[in-house]
């Protein structure tokens, strides 16, 4: 699931503290009059990413809001399909085979598989994985998050929108095609390592999100439409929005955009903002080892 919205990004700039408590990374960014609380998401969960850092809940009582990368309670509408453009008529043939071999080890329908665009098919089998696993999107950090405020009565803001990211993702180049051929051919990869990844969130390891980030590799081009564009807009939405200009606010979206020169908690410091970590991490107990593939070549 971490390659959906989530995509490889650079050396994060914190450096841990190996006998700190194991915790997810909670970062502060503060100007004269208001200040940020940012945590990482991971999008699917279960209860063992729980609780919070407390780094992050002793924020509630004072917080004037919530900023989720989306409101997922909001209705929206999915693009439209243009049967020109599903993943039967843009794969290979020797991807299709692929592609058909693990719908038959996920129980899912190659039919549909087949028939969606390539973006849309690369999150059906992700989510499937994260199912696999036992990850739930109930479980989610956005989802408890949610909420979490709607019981507090604490206001919710969304930086884009699910429809909005629809949008995003049919949008990609070639409809998605380099995310759905990544997430293909890298599965074997993806599976080894997700367990790891949920390790190195829940420990706050930056040194081992950037290796798996890094080993899974999408095109440049893809990855600038999911990850850096994105951050971009949001730093500009949280310096510049009005509803931002005065107050405590919690930020939480997908874990790498928080991640590297071009990450979230970089970008607000390039803006102005003091920026600090406000909690410790440890070395995750996992490893990376994730082999290079071909696909890390990639323009």
């Amino acid at each position: 699931m971490f390659k959906s919205l989530l995509t490889k990004a650079g050396i994060l700039l914190t450096i841990f503290s190996s006998g700190a408590s194991a915790e997810p990374q909670v970062w502060l960014a503060k100007d004269n009059q208001r200040q940020f609380v940012l945590m990482g998401s991971i999008h699917v969960g279960s209860d063992a990413l729980y609780p919070l850092p407390d780094a992050f809940n002793r924020y509630w009582p004072q917080a004037n809001g919530l900023i989720l990368e989306a409101n997922i309670q909001k209705p929206f509408s999915m693009p439209p399909i243009d049967e020109a453009h599903v993943s039967r008529k843009l794969l290979p043939p020797s991807d299709i085979r692929t592609l058909r071999d693990l719908a038959a080890q996920l129980k899912l329908s190659p039919f549909s598989l087949l028939e969606s665009p390539p973006w849309l098919t690369a999150m059906h089998l992700q989510m499937a994985q994260s199912l696999k696993f036992g990850l739930t999107p109930d479980k989610g950090i956005d989802q408890v998050v949610f909420n979490l405020a709607q019981q507090e009565t604490v206001p919710i803001f969304e930086l884009e929108g699910i429809e909005a990211q629809f949008r995003l993702l049919s949008s990609l180049p070639d409809h998605g095609l380099n995310l759905l051929q990544t997430t293909l051919n890298e599965w074997p990869l993806l599976e080894q390592e997700m367990a790891c990844l949920l390790s190195a969130w829940q420990q706050g390891n930056s040194a081992v999100l950037t290796e798996l980030s890094q080993q899974v590799a999408l095109s440049d081009e893809t990855e600038q439409h999911l990850l850096i564009q994105r951050n971009y807009n949001w730093a500009k939405q949280l310096t510049t929005s009005p509803q931002y200009q005065k107050g405590t606010f919690l930020v939480v979206v997908g874990a790498y955009h928080m991640m590297g020169e071009e990450g979230l908690p970089a970008l607000l410091q390039k803006h102005g903002f003091n920026v600090q970590q406000i909690n410790n991490a440890q070395p995750a107990t996992c490893q990376s080892g994730i082999a290079k593939t071909p696909s890390d070549n990639l323009p």
